[in-house]
């Protein structure tokens, strides 16, 4: 009887350590880096689709039009993050090299009507000669939830 009582306390501690096993490596695989949850799409304001740029002297202005509030996209912008990559001339030549940005400011929306281009959708900075440049915005709304990256603005200087 004690043979009976050590094969069924074997079976058992080997069941509970698989089950065990099983559970811990379910628990500690991933998919990957871990990120704040998406919001569902409507919630996201909608992409700038025209930046512009000029330059003068060695001043860059990019500007945009207030992308209009959809259907789809029910959430007004309130303001824009604007990033930019620089990258001296020589590094320029790893065309499939990851492109790095910053954000190097904030514009909020001050007044107007939705889609018609504004004063305060205007952001100006300095830049050197001998860098590449590419410039992005992105609209934000009210909660802070960003939608998706603007036409990219790409020249060298």
């Amino acid at each position: 009887m004690k043979i009976a009582i050590t094969n069924v306390c074997v079976i058992v501690l080997l069941t509970l350590g698989f089950a065990t096993w099983m559970t811990s490596a379910f628990m500690l695989s991933g998919c990957g880096k871990k990120a704040m949850p998406n919001p569902p799409s409507g919630n996201k304001p909608p992409k700038v689709t025209d930046m512009d740029y000029r330059i003068s002297e060695s001043t860059i202005k990019l500007s945009w039009t207030i992308p209009k509030t959809s259907d789809k996209a029910k959430s007004p912008v309130t303001g824009f993050h604007i990033f930019r990559s620089k990258q001296s001339s020589i590094e320029t030549d790893c065309p499939n090299c990851p492109i790095h940005f910053l954000k190097i400011g904030d514009v909020l929306v001050r007044g107007g009507v939705s889609g018609k281009p504004e004063p305060s959708v205007v952001f100006s900075q300095p830049i050197e000669p001998g860098y590449r440049y590419i410039y992005k915005v992105n609209a934000y709304n009210a909660d802070g939830v960003a939608g998706q990256d603007s036409n990219l603005i790409d020249f060298t200087f």
